[in-house]
């Protein structure tokens, strides 16, 4: 996108609701719906994120902008849609699936992952089950409901984060943690591409790779951050 404004503004709009102004034009979504932002720090990041000191902004960066827009232009009609796409990745969940060898890697996993369905598990009161290989597996129908139920209290930002945050990390069960603000979401870029990270180690990292892994760390902790001004 080129930069066509000079100046970018946050203007209170009420007393807890903010809006954009690119010079004098406010800012609205990609359905060119209003823009309320009802959060001064994420109103203050969605500034920064269109105040970038170049004349072609990278679209990709705008983490917060996009969770906002995809609220006010997508959720409303289309809440269950998106719960349903989290609760799919139930049963292809990546924590769940588990190498049969090398004897290193399949500890590493346990190590690291078995941690994170505990903690899942005691939320939702009920056994996940760990499958070896990569031939897909059912987990328990009541894991689906369960979780369902937890999906449904949240608020539409909620949704629109924790579905971003699963397709990133490609676990819900993760992702889970992540919303909780458990202390495991310090970790949560290593413990998603651990087979990948532990490939790297082992065989050596490929430049490429490893600047898309950096791209995705960062939308990664843009997203949790989100999660840190919603909540604050």
């Amino acid at each position: 996108m080129r930069k066509f404004w000079k100046t970018v503004k946050v203007k209170r709009k009420s007393s807890n609701s903010y809006e954009i102004l690119l010079d004098k034009n406010v800012l609205k979504t990609p359905m060119k719906k209003e823009l309320i932002i009802q959060n001064s720090k994420i109103a203050k990041e969605i500034h920064n994120e269109w105040n970038q000191d170049k004349n072609t902004l990278d679209t990709d960066a705008m983490i917060f902008y996009g969770i906002i827009s995809t609220s006010i232009d997508k959720i409303s009609n289309n809440r269950i849609l998106y719960i349903n796409d989290i609760l799919d990745f139930i049963d292809t969940d990546l924590i769940c699936y588990r190498a049969e060898e090398p004897n290193d890697l399949v500890q590493w996993q346990s190590k690291n992952w078995d941690p994170i369905l505990l903690k899942v598990e005691k939320y939702i009161n009920n056994k996940i089950d760990v499958f070896k290989g990569i031939m897909p597996s059912k987990q328990n129908k009541r894991i689906k409901f369960k979780i369902n139920k937890i999906l449904t209290e949240l608020s539409d930002l909620e949704i629109i984060t924790l579905h971003r945050i699963t397709n990133i990390t490609g676990s819900v069960f993760l992702s889970l943690c992540i919303l909780n603000n458990d202390k495991i979401r310090e970790k949560a870029f290593e413990l998603s591409h651990l087979d990948e990270l532990w490939q790297a180690e082992n065989w050596g990292f490929e430049e490429e790779a490893s600047y898309n892994r950096e791209k995705i760390n960062i939308e990664l902790n843009r997203t949790m951050y989100f999660l840190d001004c919603l909540n604050s």
